[in-house]
């Protein structure tokens, strides 16, 4: 029974990506942060096909706008489609713009699929503006389907072992890395999709528990120039991180 089950959220997943993505949260969101500002600098690093830079365009049509992404087709395709598209290896590479040279910068479903968190939130946050807003959004690790997975015995879809996920995010776990420095500041999450209900249903039990929602959102200000790295030679627990992650190139 638990396979069957499990099969089945499976299915229904691979049927569902534009509402765990949260094609509907992000434009709506962007603009509340954005306030009075009707054309904000956007940077979405990891655009994929460009949804998530239609819906801003959709909410803010005044942003100016630019993506990263490194697969050929679709960076092609956002080539074609206007947009400016830089190419670099986000695990290894600085982000080829200068500091504070954002007003918003999305990140959305992909720092799961990335060991050097660390190297990547310090770029995100170095190319945002103090007082400016990095939106982010991930798989949930605490949702109820992941729970329930995980209850019956079964490996969480989030961090499923075939997949490409090698990292898994609860709320709780996510925002005390992102607010471990003096540097973000989480402000607002926000829940995307929920199993197994169809949107009409899923949209408002997304809203009311966002810690059972498929995916979160995070609305994370920047607070000040220092650099998201500095948190590697901050004792936590009494000990430092002892994983020689990544800090930039010699």
């Amino acid at each position: 029974m638990y396979k069957a089950i499990y099969n089945y959220l499976a299915r229904l997943k691979a049927g569902t990506g534009d509402e765990t993505n949260g094609r509907h949260v992000l434009g709506p969101l962007i603009a509340g942060l954005c306030g009075t500002k009707t054309a904000p600098h956007v940077l979405d690093v990891g655009a994929g096909y460009g949804k998530d830079l239609l819906a801003v365009k959709a909410a803010l049509p005044g942003a100016s706008t630019a993506a990263v992404e490194t697969y050929p087709q679709a960076v092609a395709f956002l080539r074609k489609s206007g947009f400016d598209v830089a190419s670099v290896n986000l695990e290894r590479d600085a982000l080829p713009f200068g500091a504070a040279s954002f007003d918003i910068v999305m990140c959305n479903q992909v720092i799961e699929h990335t060991k050097e968190l660390f190297w990547v939130v310090s770029e995100l946050a170095r190319v945002c503006k103090v007082g400016g807003h990095l939106v982010i959004g991930v798989p949930n690790l605490g949702s109820l389907h992941n729970r329930l997975a995980l209850l019956a015995g079964r490996q969480p879809p989030a961090i499923h072992v075939f997949g490409p996920h090698v990292r898994g995010f609860t709320i709780p776990g996510l925002r005390d890395f992102l607010e471990a420095g003096n540097t973000l500041r989480v402000e607002r999450v926000l829940g995307g999709n929920f199993y197994p209900f169809a949107p009409s249903v899923s949209r408002p039990l997304a809203r009311w528990f966002p810690g059972l929602a498929v995916s979160s959102f995070y609305a994370v200000r920047k607070l000040n120039d220092a650099d998201f790295l500095e948190v590697l030679d901050t004792p936590r627990g009494g000990e430092l991180v002892d994983t020689p992650y990544f800090r930039g190139a010699a």
